[in-house]
């Protein structure tokens, strides 16, 4: 025990000597139960290659990617491409001062610069090059240096300092080869014959020691404390410091060896990440120990990493062999799924004797930290593993001592140890919540499907103490109150409150319900019993049994929707919204407003669970995720956007005014003023998601538009005069980033003009004098002119007349097929969502003022995901497209419409239909999509089955039609977790024909 204590303090001192003057952030401990960081990929369209080779970012934010097609350019909402030369492809690309950016091919180099129109275009350096040397070949690696490039080929090294091009070396012999680093602005050569050297001005100079690289083949050098981090193919990673390689992180090393580096870069945490050929992406801790690996087992695109980034947010780009991905190495999300052994979705969390478990459908799971799973996929990432014993359906969990107690479909289990075992006695029945007892630490509050119940410990183990009487089904909340009352949220009946009698008193229970508190789900929050009901935050007054509006609430505004609630180490406020919501910590209240997550891609959040040190845990339908860092809030600010394109549409073709290129500024431009058009793109410059845009063209407007997720703005038939269009990037949250503007004039049509009007004068007076002298004729002559005249100008008039209303009548057309196409789903042919909406409200109003009934019906495909995974997304479009013709045929009831809901669910809308009615139509359109027999391998019953949620409302009064969608989504939701292909209405489950699919 004392050597091996000895050991450990030898190594951690090693490492602190090591270390010694490095980033404090990079010897930070993570946290061993982070899970895999988000990782996005990117496709630039169908047209363009999908390898790639290298990755930059400028200095204003934009990305350029050297591909098989040329330099992409992405600025957060656009994909451009920019050809270079004959032979196309840029192997190369780096971004040098002033936003210039240097680019290499296949017997070309040179740069990207804007023409005469603002636009990006490819300028050649081969001219620049003696004739002899134009055959260069691949241009492997473009670098930045002072006022200029270099140009690494396979023969030569060259400079170019943004007027003349120098040779700096030559490498003689059949297959030379040198590799460039650029390391914290200084230029690094490693040759075979040389070792390492350095590129100063001009000059290549040998560094001092760096012979030892010689004959070894060098494929990445990064920065390192004091030093350089050296992979040695082969050999596995070296610290290079004072002219001496040591060899550094064995099993990291083992695993460069294995997976062949090709790229890297040091992130600001002090971490390495290192990009392989044959293992997608290592990352290093600055002390040797691997963090993680990420790869094409956790979600990577491809394995073959060419080249990465770090954009100006933090986040790490690569370039694949197979297309283009964005890892979020700096955020504070990380996520547990399918990848990391989680089975089933995640419903209830609980920290049990330090080891975090988690009940889902599947039943339990325990996380393992990395330490305890180095072989899991992703490295050293941590790995959910399901515990034997636990039947399905695990709804809650409980710490109690040495016990974990677990909450099933099937009754209450017990975990002590590594051994589950029924804890107590419950006759399977399903329970939804177990909370301990304030006013009674040895009894357990439990929440069933029949109601409310508790259970005792005892030195024996548990006991069973019985239901509580007059307590309606499905309690699936409890909360104690202060003067030991029992709040329960149940299902069907909204909040009642429980005031037990003492134990032998012979006194029945005492309930009351909370009038108007449907569908609320109780929370404690800072001391305070509070809820999210009726779209807002509310708080329990426990004296008079009401949910009542709270000042210190009321900034976190309204239009909420949510299930659950959580308080975090700060104070914060977490929200179950879609997608979710954190309200930040304000003295005694919260707010003003809500930040919204829109990180995390998931339909719904089935759970919160806060912890001590701060992390917050979200259940959601797609997986466990982890929140661990600063606190939410703290992004940094907006860029101004980018006016990336800028074109204007005239009576024939299109002008482009400006083509976005960094640096340039649009013109200030005048428009004819017959132009049909003016179309502006934005680009927001940051790659976050949920950004949207706000414009504003003065003198017209006279504030800012809505915010809108289009990036662009499109300017029609504007009137004579000076404009300013004005534009900026609004967040996810309403934080709006600084503005940019650009100039331009209408003219005005050439009979409004100076000239024009001088004519015009000239023309009346020669009118005057004319008619002067014709006074003397016939006046029969004078009346002829006239008539013709007139008749003449009656002719031109009616015909202009005529052509305007030809026009008239073509936008009216045009517009009524674009107002069609924009209500129909493209997929299926189908109403869409919009055409939902509008017909709902519609019915609404209708079905309000004649007191009528209208029913709602959600319905999902079971398992469609699974039917995607395994058939293909083809076969997926397909089901769908047979399942919508089904439903458009079978619901022809004048008013009645199907309409996308979106993905695999359908929505069906019955006017006039009363509650009997419409189960009876659900339960004949789920037989109807039983009977289409479209074959699903993957499930049980071998064919597409689906699920319905029916709900039913006669509006009244202030009633909103999104309450009768909820209710319809809700039956679904109890339709899908009681079997699937089956109906569900009003809290009940139609089990006419329903298969356990």
């Amino acid at each position: 025990m004392r050597s091996s204590f000895l050991l450990r303090l030898l190594r951690v001192l090693a490492c602190w000597l090591l270390f010694a003057g490095g980033p404090a952030v990079g010897m930070a401990q993570r946290s061993p139960e982070r899970g895999f960081p988000l990782i996005q990929a990117y496709d630039p369209g169908r047209d363009v290659d999908m390898q790639s080779f290298e990755v930059v970012q400028d200095s204003r934010g934009l990305l350029y990617v050297a591909n098989g097609s040329g330099i992409l350019v992405y600025d957060g909402a656009w994909w451009r491409t920019i050809e270079i030369g004959k032979e196309i492809t840029a192997f190369s690309v780096a971004a040098g001062e002033g936003g210039r950016i240097g680019v290499g091919g296949i017997d070309e180099l040179g740069f990207l610069a804007p023409d005469a129109s603002g636009t990006l275009r490819y300028v050649s350096l081969m001219d620049r090059l003696p004739p002899a040397e134009r055959e260069i070949g691949q241009v492997g690696q473009t670098l930045a240096v002072p006022g200029g490039f270099a140009f690494l080929t396979t023969h030569r090294f060259y400079l170019w300092d943004g007027a003349t091009m120098r040779t700096v070396a030559t490498f003689p012999g059949d297959r030379p080869y040198t590799v460039a680093f650029e390391v914290d602005s200084e230029l690094y050569l490693w040759a075979k014959e040389s070792g390492l050297s350095r590129v100063v001005g001009t000059r290549i100079v040998p560094v001092p020691g760096g012979e030892a690289f010689r004959g070894r083949r060098v494929d990445v050098i990064l920065p390192a404390d004091r030093g350089l981090l050296v992979s040695v193919r082969e050999e596995g990673l070296f610290l290079f410091r004072d002219g001496k390689a040591v060899p550094f992180a064995p099993e990291a090393s083992r695993w460069t060896v294995a997976k062949r580096l090709l790229a890297g870069l040091r992130l600001p945490d002090g971490r390495w990440a290192l990009g392989s050929i044959l293992g997608g992406l290592l990352l290093l801790e600055p002390d040797g120990e691997i963090d993680q690996v990420i790869d094409s087992s956790v979600g990577l695109p491809d394995d073959f990493v060419n080249d990465m980034a770090l954009d100006r947010e933090g986040a790490l780009w690569l370039s694949l062999n197979n297309g283009l991905a964005k890892i979020e190495v700096a955020s504070p999300l990380s996520v547990l799924d399918r990848r990391a052994g989680l089975e089933g979705s995640p419903y209830f969390l609980a920290r049990h004797n330090g080891t975090l478990w988690v009940a889902t459908s599947a039943g339990l799971s325990r996380l393992v930290d990395r330490r305890g799973a180095p072989g899991s996929p992703g490295g050293r990432s941590a790995r959910m593993v399901s515990v034997p014993g636990i039947p399905p359906s695990g709804w809650s969990l409980l710490s109690d001592g040495e016990d974990l107690l677990v909450g099933t479909a099937f009754g209450i289990y017990r975990i002590r140890g590594d051994e589950p075992a029924e804890a107590v006695e419950f006759e399977n029945r399903t329970v939804f919540a177990l909370v301990r007892s304030a006013k009674d630490p040895r009894r357990v509050w439990v929440g069933t499907q029949d109601g409310l119940a508790s259970i005792r410990r005892e030195e024996s183990g548990w006991r069973s103490e019985g239901p509580v009487a007059g307590v309606p089904r499905e309690v699936v909340s409890i909360v104690e109150g202060a003067d030991g009352t029992v709040w329960c949220s149940t299902s069907l009946d909204g909040v009642v409150g429980v005031e037990v009698p003492p134990a032998g008193s012979g006194q029945a229970p005492r309930t009351r319900r909370v009038p108007g508190s449907e569908d609320a789900i109780l929370s404690r929050i800072a001391g305070r019993i509070l809820a999210l009901h009726d779209g807002r935050v509310r708080r329990l007054d426990e004296a008079r049994g009401e949910l009542q509006d709270d000042p210190s609430l009321s900034a976190l505004g309204r239009d909420l929707s949510a299930a659950d609630l959580a308080e975090d180490a700060q104070g914060n406020l977490w929200l179950a919204t879609r997608p979710p919501s954190i309200a930040l910590r304000r003295g005694s209240g919260w707010g003003p407003g809500t930040r919204s997550l829109v990180e995390i891609p998931s339909r719904v959040i089935l759970a919160l669970y806060t912890e001590s040190d701060g992390t917050v845990w979200l259940a959601s339908d797609s997986g466990l995720y982890r929140y661990a860092g600063a606190s939410p809030g703290t992004d940094q600010p907006l860029p101004a956007p980018l006016l990336s394109h800028i074109r204007v549409r005239g009576t024939r073709e299109d002008t482009v005014l400006f083509g976005g290129a960094p640096g340039a500024t649009p013109p200030a431009s005048e428009l004819p003023s017959r132009f049909r058009r003016l179309r502006i793109d934005l680009a927001p410059l940051s790659f976050r998601a949920g950004l949207r845009y706000q414009t504003r063209l003065d003198p017209e407007d006279s504030d800012w538009s809505p915010p809108a997720p289009e990036p662009f703005a499109e300017l029609t038939r504007l009137p004579p005069g000076d404009f300013t269009f004005r534009a900026r990037t609004v967040g996810p949250n309403g934080e709006v980033g600084p503005e940019t503007a650009w100039s331009f004039q209408v003219r005005p049509p050439w009979y409004l003009t100076p000239l024009a009007y001088v004519l015009w004068f000239l023309v009346a007076a020669a009118a005057v004098s004319g008619y002067a002298g014709l006074r003397s004729r016939a006046l029969h002559l004078r009346a002829a002119q006239l008539e013709a005249r007139v008749e003449e100008q009656t002719f031109e008039l009616r015909r202009t007349v005529e052509e305007l209303r030809l026009t008239q009548e073509g936008l009216e057309a045009a517009n009524a097929r674009l107002e069609a196409l924009s209500l129909e789903d493209d997929l299926t042919g189908i109403a869409n969502r919009r055409r939902l909406h509008q017909a709902l409200t519609e019915e609404w109003s209708r079905a309000r003022r004649h007191g009528k009934p209208v029913a709602f019906c959600l319905l999902d495909l079971d398992h469609f995901k699974l039917l995607n995974d395994t058939r293909g997304h083809p076969e997926g479009d397909l089901c769908l497209q047979a399942v919508a013709h089904y439903l458009a045929g079978t619901v022809r009831r004048p008013g009645d419409l199907v309409a996308r809901h979106g993905g695999e669910e359908f929505a069906v809308l019955l006017p006039e239909t009363d509650l009997a009615s419409a189960i009876e139509r659900a339960e004949q359109l789920r037989q109807g999509i039983e009977a289409l027999a479209f074959p699903h391998e993957a499930v049980p019953l071998g064919r597409v089955t689906a699920s319905l949620g029916v709900a039913v409302m006669t509006p009244a009064p202030g009633d909103k039609p999104e309450a009768l969608i909820e209710a319809a989504d809700l039956a679904l939701y109890r339709a899908k977790t009681q079997g699937r292909n089956r109906v569900a209405a009003g809290g009940e489950t139609v089990e006419l024909g329903a298969v356990a699919n």
